[in-house]
């Protein structure tokens, strides 16, 4: 994935918790000018309250204020474009916020107005955006092409049930989002962070694999679910980490300078080792069918063996006719990449059968017989490309790992020969659990890890869990896929990777 663009959240993520744009924040955005990447930011901030980041950071692209409601040059002046609420939801999200005992603040134009200004983080407000409030007593003389409203406690608790209730009443009317703990922002439908995202892409024609979006709040959320790479802050929620590719330190750690030196000048193409990888991995996750091993037609066949046994007995008894499972479609379809009794399952739906519970654990449980039947009658083929980066790995003090979903994996690795190229091997767990479990045992972070997987599943976990890289390898020709699921790069075999240089 090579990034060509960067927008950051202000308030919790460029600055400080007292609000300090560092020199490392500096400086790291002058590193991604001068490596050919460009840069802005977007914030619930009006303009005015972005004047002091303009000229430390040497901003020369438009900015989106208000979560996207306006965009202007980096004069903050030069109104490019703005999305402004109509004035009965205004009035409706003012209302109900003053009933729910919120303060209310209106932007409107270039103003700031509010009833109250001794209220709760009206101060700390002003000294953010640097301009004071107007202070008027009714607000809904005001209403009128308003670009914020925001609903202001110290309760917490309260903003976060407002935020909910708000947007089930204002539906696609308009968007509400916390953009502080303290605060939830109402703005346009179209005002929000992910058509920021969107309209950049627009902009610039860039695809949205290419744009890398940072934050920290829920209101940050949209534009790190449709960035191409989505960086959550450490001191993000869990509920904004969650979906993020990558989790960096907090504001008060750099996390900033961090993110922008390890997620992305830190990741190939920009920097990469000569096995390919970013420079700061110290451990590879090899998935074990379809990476390292050709285990596809033994599956198969094991799955074949035991659905023509069970069809053919249930033919029999209910005197319908056997239709025996097919070795290419009804493997691929149902059980190719998927976790055994998910496909088990599928395959029994599709063919109108429902069985209880332990009579499907048993039928799986009776596949892995007839799959260790076959396992002794002939040897397991490797993928001789990826065996060899193994070894290249190890050879450059890599530590790796075997991961498999299967119950058998250490007899698919003994069967192939290659037992020993592992430190460990992990088996009969499903990912992400799986590969975070292989990780831990090599005694390292996942964000120190690459896992190399060949399916769109395992591709989403690995990119859930937060891992350094994720490398999709594509055996059947659906590279694409890989790449939709969170593959950072898609190899048609790891060897591919070998041997090149390291950039500078």
């Amino acid at each position: 994935m090579t990034i060509k663009l960067l927008i950051a959240d202000v308030d919790g993520t460029m600055v400080t918790r007292d609000k300090v744009l560092t020199p490392r924040t500096c400086e790291a955005v002058a590193r991604l000018r001068a490596s050919g990447i460009q840069f802005t930011l977007t914030s619930g901030r009006p303009p005015r309250g972005m004047a002091a980041l303009v000229a430390p950071l040497k901003l020369t692209a438009p900015l989106a204020a208000f979560n996207g409601g306006v965009y202007v040059k980096p004069d903050l002046t030069t109104v490019l474009a703005q999305r402004t609420l109509p004035p009965a939801i205004a009035r409706q999200a003012v209302d109900f916020m003053l009933q729910a005992g919120l303060d209310v603040w209106v932007y409107q134009g270039v103003e700031w107005f509010l009833r109250a200004p001794e209220a709760f983080r009206v101060a700390r407000e002003r000294s953010n955006v640097g301009f004071d409030p107007v202070v008027i007593a009714d607000l809904h003389g005001v209403l009128d092409a308003v670009i914020k409203l925001v609903g202001v406690s110290e309760d917490t608790a309260r903003v976060a049930r407002c935020e909910a209730e708000l947007a089930l009443r204002l539906g696609t009317d308009a968007s509400a989002a916390r953009s502080t703990p303290y605060y939830v922002d109402v703005t346009h439908p179209e005002a929000n962070k992910g058509m920021v995202v969107r309209e950049a892409a627009r902009l610039l024609g860039l695809p949205l694999e290419q744009i890398a979006a940072i934050g920290d709040m829920a209101n940050d959320l949209p534009m790190l679910s449709i960035a191409g790479m989505g960086i959550a802050m450490g001191n993000a929620s869990p509920e904004v980490q969650r979906p993020a590719r990558h989790v960096t330190r907090t504001n008060e750690e750099e996390g900033f300078a961090h993110a922008v030196d390890t997620f992305i000048l830190g990741q190939p193409p920009l920097a990469r080792t000569k096995l390919g990888l970013p420079p700061r991995a110290r451990a590879c996750l090899f998935g074990l069918d379809g990476v390292l091993t050709q285990t596809a037609s033994l599956h198969a066949r094991a799955w074949k063996q035991l659905c023509d046994y069970y069809l053919r007995q249930r033919a029999r008894s209910s005197r319908q006719p056997f239709i025996p499972f097919d070795l290419v479609r009804d493997y691929s379809r149902y059980f190719d990449g998927k976790p055994p009794l998910e496909g088990i399952h599928a395959f029994l739906d599709a063919r109108g059968i429902e069985l209880p519970e332990g009579t499907v654990h048993a039928l799986n449980d009776r596949k892995g017989e007839l799959l260790v039947e076959l396992l002794r009658q002939e040897r397991v083929e490797t993928y001789e490309g990826t065996v060899r980066y193994v070894q290249a790995a190890r050879a450059a003090g890599l530590r790796t790992a075997a991961v498999s979903a299967s119950r058998h994996g250490a007899e698919l690795l003994q069967s192939a020969g290659i037992p020993d190229l592992f430190d460990a091997r992990l088996d009969a767990t499903l990912p992400p659990e799986l590969y975070l479990a292989a990780v831990r045992a090599l005694g390292a972070d996942a964000e120190e890890a690459v896992i190399f997987e060949d399916t769109p599943t395992g591709v989403a976990a690995a990119r859930a869990a937060h891992f350094a890289y994720v490398i999709g390898v594509d055996r059947v020709g659906r590279p694409a896929e890989l790449r939709r699921h969170g593959a950072d790069l898609v190899v048609a075999d790891p060897a591919v990777l070998l041997g090149q240089d390291e950039a500078s």
